[in-house]
């Protein structure tokens, strides 16, 4: 039982009556009965505060339907040109009548939870009616400095968010100062509550059994896959303050649009999208905290770059924990609910930190998206890079070829073991030495190395090597050398070309 809950303290309810003077008016007050007159002539209705209001332009029957609920003949003669007259206990002739001026007139219906008026005054002296009701805890009476009892620690509702951030106390308090935050002024944080670990862990408990009452039932909302493709996430986001994205897919998450629109339903203050059957006239105000749940431990896809999500991994099953020491999900479940009053109070009077409650965590589990996300993006790189063809052998003969004369690797051509080939390979290697390469060489040395088959002319074999490296082969690198019979031999110089 809420007993500290004041009807209308904090939120101007049901506050339809515009001419408290008008005796027709004031008696459907009496049964619970709220009006008023929409932009096209119709008069909105709803016979119970728990009730939506519904439009109808049938006067007549509406007559009916206030008769058989007051037993009093009220007059709506002014909508439809008709006039009754009742005789009252005095005497007096008086008219139960209402006409279009006494009631509030609404051009449009919004949803503020800053605003305390269910029916907000315009400067033209029309109205929005605000669709935002508060849930009875957020009507709950506190004094900021009083002296609370509840211990978070040993409560229920703190023993399942400390099972949800795997026992860690530092978490704990986290997640308070973060669900605080919002609920003592409705600005959200700038960051996402993310939660993964295995099914039964109480991801669903905490979000239906503490977040729905909290907030509202009818102000929450869960979105999954399927909903989050829609067309319309104007519909979405609109009249929402708390979403549980659960059990959204990476691979959903990883496309462009949905990855822009997450970031916008954490960080920003309103959104352009689409609502069904609505024309894209202004965007949509996001007020929503976000909370993000998941069995799978890769369910979102997090940038490096990140500042919007906080990730914490949960505790195991809760049947293994038998339900936090309570041995029922029922047993647990109702202690949850006793709490509620006093955790609400609780949320009102914890001192937030508004710096920790829009800055995201660093943490192990963070880290991991982090790491999978760039695997992932690795391997899509790898995908669109253009395959290598294949070389051929001749291809890889010149590659070879090229790069020991390059690097000057002896190794190479230590190879030639052909006795009629002995002076060539010393040719070679004192040429090595020195940093040179006899252009005469290139053809003996290369069939010394992989056979006469591929070229019978030096020119043919050098624009090969152009081709792979024109620094090292082209015509300009070629210098006058005397060898050591005085002969002007044309070499290649190694020494100033030290990369391809």
């Amino acid at each position: 039982m809420i007993k500290s809950y004041s009807k209308n303290k904090t939120f101007n309810h049901n506050n339809w009556l515009k001419n408290k003077g008008n005796v027709a008016l004031s008696i459907l007050d009496e049964y619970g009965i709220s009006i008023y007159l929409g932009k096209k002539g119709d008069i909105n209705i709803k016979l119970s505060n728990d009730k939506n209001y519904e439009s109808t332009k049938d006067f007549k029957s509406l007559e009916n339907i206030f008769k058989n609920i007051t037993g009093e003949d009220i007059d709506l003669s002014a909508f439809y040109k008709k006039e009754k007259v009742l005789t009252i206990e005095n005497g007096l002739e008086e008219k139960l009548k209402i006409s279009p001026e006494d009631l509030k007139l609404v051009i449009a219906e919004v949803f503020n939870p800053f605003n305390n008026d269910e029916f907000i005054l315009q400067d033209n002296y029309t109205y929005k009616l605000n669709n935002f009701k508060p849930s009875v805890y957020m009507l709950l009476e506190h004094e900021l400095n009083q002296e609370l009892i509840f211990n978070l620690e040993n409560s229920a509702i703190g023993k399942l968010i400390l099972h949800l951030v795997n026992n860690n106390i530092n978490r704990l308090y986290f997640v308070a100062n973060w669900l605080s935050f919002f609920f003592q002024g409705f600005k959200k944080s700038q960051v996402a509550l993310v939660l993964l670990g295995e099914q039964g862990a109480g991801k669903g408990i905490f979000f239906n059994e503490v977040i729905k009452p909290l907030f509202g039932e009818d102000f929450v909302k869960t979105i999954n896959d399927k909903s989050l493709n829609t067309n319309y996430k104007g519909s979405l986001v609109e009249n929402t303050l708390f979403f549980n994205l659960d059990e959204i897919s990476a691979k959903n998450s990883s496309s462009a649009s949905i990855k822009n629109f997450l970031k916008a339903l954490v960080t920003n203050a309103s959104i352009t999208a689409e609502k069904k059957f609505k024309n894209l006239e202004k965007e949509t105000p996001i007020y929503g905290q976000i909370l993000i749940t998941s069995n799978e431990l890769y369910a979102l896809e997090i940038e490096p770059s990140d500042r919007r999500f906080t990730v914490f991994s949960t505790s195991g099953n809760l049947s293994h924990y038998s339900f936090l020491g309570y041995g029922s999900y029922e047993a647990l479940s109702n202690a949850i609910k006793s709490e509620l009053e006093s955790f609400a109070i609780y949320l009102k009077n914890y001192y937030v930190d508004e710096k920790m409650a829009n800055t995201a965590l660093n943490t192990v589990e963070k880290d991991e998206l982090i790491r999978q996300y760039q695997t992932r993006q690795d391997k899509e790189m790898l995908k669109l890079q253009p395959k290598q063809p294949k070389l051929t052998k001749l291809q890889q003969n010149i590659i070879e070829f090229a790069e020991a004369i390059r690097c000057r690797n002896l190794n190479l051509f230590n190879t030639i073991v052909d006795e009629n080939k002995l002076q060539l390979k010393q040719e070679i290697f004192w040429d090595l030495q020195n940093g040179i390469f006899r252009v005469e060489n290139l053809l003996p040395t290369f069939q010394a190395l992989y056979g006469k088959r591929f070229f019978t002319s030096t020119s043919e074999l050098l624009r090969e090597l152009q081709k792979y490296n024109s620094s090292l082969f082209g015509m300009h690198n070629i210098k006058m050398y005397k060898n050591s019979n005085n002969e002007l031999k044309e070499y290649f110089c190694l020494f100033q070309i030290y990369a391809r």
